[in-house]
């Protein structure tokens, strides 16, 4: 009791300092809420033991948020499935307590619940939460199921489980489906049929899908999403080992965000990747991210390839409303020219943001055998630099910048065609894991302008070499030391 009573008071400490404390006591019991609403659930229920007035607030939250990583001790280790069982049993006692009807004042209007689907408590979290529904209780549901985990850390058969799951709770639990406006899933490998039968008949509703790790096992590499009657705006993949996604139909689709390109077998190598097929028949994509995770050099050639021959052009529907482009982890020996194909199809484009993978921490035998090995890029990049097209480019993001000749160049060629460029925002790529392994930098290298002398010198050869009023803006996360003034000048 004695030990409550010190956490109470630190608590009452915390949130109400002497000074404050009539202050807050003032504020209406809807901005109060409104604070509450913005912290974890554990931590709102933990604050209404401070005041008399504050004890039925937790039910009075119209927004709520039950996270199974509130309930591990280390929510960033891998559970094991005695913690998860733990965890989901406290989770469970928590769903049902916050919608108990005899507690319960006011309507939730979105409920979010992260949780697992192959544990026996979600059954009775969805008998929980589907009357909650029915009785009217319950407007939009946010579902996430599962936790990320390392890619190719998890057993075939887990995941096999983990889609049995989902596909059972969705069967059982109709009225779920029904409200259901965003699903995140975790480290499944569902049958084909079934997972397109969730996005195109059982969860209509859907607006938000993230697929993390996800897949329709290897005798079935492509993915098809033929959904006329869905309502998905937002759509995310990430390490999910598809040779090939089809968005056949997808009306109201504007985001395709976090493509991570890659194949779990060296057989899939041999499989031509095209940008333009994937996004064939997309025309509302607003945000597009490419991934390349600093692997897998022949899928980027094959890339290359498609927008050299006709991708550049067949992709100008589906980037016709294109506002963002993030292309990620290109390795660093492949060169930035080629992106400005990209460019010239997307004729409303405002952001580009470019990162390069210079990494020496991925260097095993592992990701070699899942990624294949990098090799330096060989192709004539000129076809990308000849188009005299002005691009309607407001802001250009570069993470990974060094002061290499070939980074200029490309830096140049975006500031000379577009004319509306107003930024230019050059970032360091810090690894403490490569700071670790990494060999001192010889004079001849460049590396990020750390000091304000060389990134007058970055900035005074682009504005003397290419014409642009963009503001140019350098972003470093670690202090480098400087080696010479001579490795400077040989970079620049």
């Amino acid at each position: 009791m004695e030990q409550n009573n010190r956490y109470v008071h630190s608590c009452k400490y915390f949130f109400f300092p002497k000074t404050e404390e009539d202050m807050i006591s003032k504020l209406t019991d809807d901005v109060l809420l409104l604070i509450l609403e913005k912290v974890n659930l554990s931590t709102a229920v933990k604050t209404s033991v401070l005041s008399k007035r504050w004890r039925n607030f937790p039910w009075l939250l119209t927004q709520l948020n039950i996270d199974i990583n509130d309930f591990f001790h280390d929510p960033r280790a891998d559970p094991t499935d005695d913690q998860i069982h733990k965890a989901m049993e406290s989770l469970t006692e928590v769903v049902r307590s916050m919608m108990a009807t005899t507690c319960r004042k006011s309507i939730i209007t979105k409920l979010c619940i992260s949780l697992f689907l192959t544990n026996i408590y979600s059954n009775e979290i969805g008998d929980i939460v589907s009357e909650a529904v029915e009785n009217g209780m319950v407007k939009d549901i946010e579902l996430i199921s599962g936790v990320e985990r390392l890619p190719f850390g998890v057993l075939d058969d887990e995941m096999v489980k983990h889609a049995d799951g989902i596909n059972s709770f969705f069967g059982n639990y109709p009225k779920i489906s029904c409200c259901l406006r965003s699903l995140i899933l975790y480290n499944a490998t569902f049958c084909k049929s079934d997972l397109h039968n969730i996005l195109a008949n059982t969860c209509t509703e859907l607006q938000y899908l993230y697929l993390y790790q996800c897949d329709t096992g290897i005798i079935n590499p492509l993915f098809k999403i033929d959904a006329p009657n869905s309502k998905l705006n937002v759509l995310e993949f990430a390490y999910c080992s598809w040779i090939k996604v089809e968005v056949a139909c997808v009306p109201k689709l504007e985001q395709l965000t976090e493509v991570d390109i890659y194949s779990r077998t060296v057989s899939y190598q041999k499989q031509p990747f095209k940008l333009s097929e994937l996004l064939g028949g997309s025309t509302c994509i607003t945000t597009l991210t490419l991934d390349f995770l600093g692997q897998k050099v022949n899928k980027l050639i094959e890339l290359l390839n498609d927008l050299v021959k006709t991708g550049k052009y067949q992709l100008r529907s589906a980037f016709s409303n294109l506002r963002e482009l993030w292309v990620h982890g290109i390795f660093v020996g492949f060169g930035l020219l080629w992106t400005t194909a990209l460019l010239e199809a997307a004729p409303s484009l405002e952001t580009l943001d470019i990162e390069v993978y210079d990494h020496l921490c991925g260097d095993d035998d592992e990701e070699k055998r899942i990624y294949g090995e990098r090799t330096n890029a060989q192709w004539d990049v000129s076809e990308f630099a000849e188009s005299s097209k002005s691009l309607p480019l407001k802001e250009l993001k570069l993470c990974g910048f060094n002061a290499t000749e070939e980074q200029i160049i490309f830096i140049g060629a975006v500031m000379e065609r577009a004319s509306n460029l107003q930024a230019i925002i050059l970032k360091e790529q810090y690894c403490k894991d490569c700071s670790a392994i990494s060999p001192p930098i010889t004079s001849g290298e460049c590396r990020f302008p750390s000091s304000e002398d060389q990134q007058a010198m970055v900035v005074n050869n682009l504005r003397n070499r290419f014409s642009s009023g963009a503001q140019i803006i350098f972003s470093h996360q670690k202090k480098i030391p400087v080696t010479t003034q001579t490795a400077w000048d040989s970079c620049i």
